[in-house]
C-alpha cells in the first residue's frame, strides 16, 4: 500500500509522516516549551515601530504589551498542542490529557507527550500532515519574535542515501551561503563537492 507524506507529500510506502519531516517534528516539540520561555522577555516592546500590534489594556501599570506575544503565550501555545494532544488520545482510545498547573508546564507536558507518541503519529494517524503543519508555522511565528528563525537557504533536493530497511532517505537538503559540505538533517549524510552532481541526478524528476 502506497501512501503520501502529510505535510511535503512524499510518496511513503506506509504511514502520514516521512522520516524528515518526523525528525523536524520531534526537534520542534524539544525546542517549544523553550521558545514559549524565551517569549517573555518579549511581552512589552522596547519600542513602537510603525505597524507593530500594541496594546495598552492587558498590562498593569499602563505598559503597552506586544499582542503577538500575548497570544502566543497566553493561549495560543498552550492550547495547540493540548489541542493535537487531545485528538491523538481521541485516536487512540484514551482519555483526555489533563489540563493542571501553570501555562508554562501545560506546554512542557502536552509537548513532551506528543514527542511521546510520535512514532505512532507518523505512522498510523492521518492529522500528522496538519499536526505537523500548524506547529511549524506557529514556532516560526515565535521565532520571528525572538528573531532567531534559521537560514534554510537554498533547496537543493531530497536526500538519495540509503537507510534502515533499504529505503531511500528522502529528507530536504538545504545549501546555505558558505557551506561547503551539505549534511542531511534526517540521516547525517554528507556531500561534498564532488558528490552534487549525483545528488542532483538522482533526484525524483519533480524536483531534478
Amino acid at each position: 500500500m502506497s501512501a503520501a507524506c502529510g505535510l511535503c507529500e512524499r510518496d511513503l510506502e506506509h504511514g502520514f509522516l516521512c522520516p524528515g519531516d518526523t525528525s523536524a517534528l520531534a526537534q520542534r516539540l524539544e525546542r517549544l516549551p523553550k521558545l514559549y520561555a524565551a517569549l517573555e522577555g518579549f511581552l512589552v516592546p522596547a519600542g513602537q515601530p510603525g505597524g507593530e500590534r500594541v496594546s495598552h489594556g492587558h498590562a498593569g501599570g499602563g505598559l503597552p504589551v506586544n499582542e503577538a506575544v500575548l497570544d502566543l503565550r497566553y493561549g495560543g501555545i498552550a492550547l495547540v498542542v493540548e489541542g493535537w494532544l487531545s485528538a491523538v488520545q481521541e485516536a487512540r482510545g484514551w482519555g483526555q490529557p489533563a489540563i493542571a498547573g501553570s501555562v508554562e508546564e501545560r506546554v512542557r507536558r502536552a509537548a513532551r507527550s506528543l514527542l511521546a507518541n510520535l512514532e505512532w503519529i507518523a505512522a498510523e494517524y492521518p492529522g500528522a500532515g496538519d499536526l505537523a503543519a500548524e506547529l511549524r508555522e506557529m514556532e516560526r511565528a515565535g521565532l520571528s519574535i525572538v528573531g532567531a528563525l534559521p537560514e534554510r537557504g537554498r533547496r537543493i533536493g531530497q536526500c538519495v542515501a540509503s537507510v534502515a530497511g533499504g529505503e531511500v532517505c528522502g529528507a530536504v537538503i538545504y545549501h546555505r551561503p558558505g557551506e561547503v559540505t551539505l549534511v542531511c538533517p534526517w540521516c547525517r549524510a554528507c556531500y561534498g563537492p564532488r558528490d552534487w552532481a549525483v545528488l542532483k541526478h538522482y533526484q525524483p524528476k519533480e524536483v531534478a
